[in-house]
């Protein structure tokens, strides 16, 4: 059983002490404290239930694993189907297979530190290391699962909060030049619907899960404004359709080419719905091969599709979402106000946009740059 004691702090102040074991990485003796307020008789009362919670601790933790299944039984309901099926893969690819037999009062930093070198060194399915973004990965779900222990009562310390996981370097954004894009549009006029979305990526910039979501009702021809609303993901059960990233809807205008290309496709997908004696209901998905338009093209099929064509084109590589890129660089290297390509990338934060594209925009600090030499060039004028 835990030992306890408690001295006063002050005025109806103390601070509570109870003995939580030997650290297993350090070999020093663990306390966990708590300070109250009150009489000493409260006092006595509080220590006497902090004892009784470290003992529950010792008694009920169980091993890593057990802890990673049971965090996500409670929490998966609330997440997005792809946060559900990447935690759920590194669940059972990496975490189960390293540390689920260990308890978790044992788990210590130092072994945390051990399986990310691991990890990096030879952890992929081939025998060789994994990129540090992928154990960047592991290390957040491990520290979320810990987390939850310590709100459980299992443990006093998360030994993932003092871990140090690789440092994940930004990549440097690549995206495509004007005259690639426009050869890679020109390479698919032959293919209306792979044309729409490659226009629509890299006009709006909108995501791909958000261009395969997208229905007839959405796009309004007339005016030349779309909204999107929802995005396609795959999660552990298949496609679904989900709120956007930032779980918010916006609308972004359309130039009169994209309009032209998009009611060249409405018409065509009226045609298939014609010909199978159906009426192409208002709900039918953009991007669909059926007469109905009532299953869009997954994922993995709309990128296949588009590294296809930028090979055919005889492009360098750059990826379908790099399109995305291309319109917020070109947008802001022309002048194009950042809250306006803000919204259009529909960022959350505004700060998300210059974090993310101010580096590859030196023209910005052009300005400056002048105006620091005009006021040198002025004072030596005087």
């Amino acid at each position: 059983m835990a030992r306890g004691s408690f001295r006063q702090r002050g005025r109806g102040r103390w601070e509570l002490r109870v003995y939580a074991g030997v650290d297993g990485e350090t070999g020093r003796q663990r306390y966990v404290t708590r300070t109250v307020r009150g009489s000493r008789r409260v006092a006595v009362a509080e220590l006497k239930e902090l004892v009784a919670e470290v003992d529950r601790a010792r008694t009920h933790a169980g091993t890593v694993g057990e802890l990673l299944e049971r965090w996500f039984a409670a929490a998966a309901p609330g997440w997005a189907p792809t946060t559900v099926a990447h935690t759920r893969s590194v669940i059972d690819v990496y975490l189960v297979l390293y540390l689920g037999s260990v308890p978790v009062v044992e788990l210590s930093t130092a072994a945390v530190d051990e399986l990310y070198g691991v990890l990096l060194r030879c952890g992929g399915r081939d025998g060789g290391g994994l990129s540090p973004g992928t154990v960047h990965r592991v290390h957040g779900v491990l520290h979320r699962a810990l987390v939850q222990a310590q709100r459980w009562g299992w443990i006093w310390v998360n030994p993932a909060a003092d871990a140090s996981p690789p440092r994940v370097r930004r990549a440097e954004l690549r995206p495509p030049s004007p005259s690639e894009v426009a050869t890679l549009l020109r390479s698919v006029e032959d293919r209306p619907l792979l044309w729409c979305l490659l226009r629509l990526a890299a006009t709006t910039g909108a995501r791909r899960g958000q261009l395969l979501a997208l229905q007839w009702r959405d796009i309004d021809l007339d005016r030349g404004v779309i909204a999107f609303t929802r995005a396609l993901v795959v999660g552990p059960d298949g496609p679904v359709l989900g709120p956007t990233k930032t779980d918010t809807t916006h609308n972004a205008g359309l130039d009169r080419v994209t309009v032209d290309g998009l009611v060249r496709c409405h018409r065509d997908a009226q045609v298939r719905a014609r010909q199978a004696e159906i009426v192409l209901p208002a709900a039918a998905f953009v991007f669909s091969d059926d007469a109905d338009g009532q299953r869009p093209w997954l994922p993995d099929r709309a990128t296949k599709l588009f590294l296809g064509a930028r090979r055919a084109a005889g492009l360098p590589a750059f990826r379908l979402h790099d399109l995305r890129h291309f319109m917020a660089t070109e947008m802001l290297a022309a002048g194009v106000p950042l809250a306006t390509v803000s919204r259009r990338l529909n960022h959350a934060r505004m700060s998300t946009t210059v974090n993310v594209y101010t580096h590859a925009i030196p023209a910005w600090d052009r300005p400056a740059a002048e105006r620091i030499a005009d006021i040198i060039t002025h004072a030596e004028a005087s």
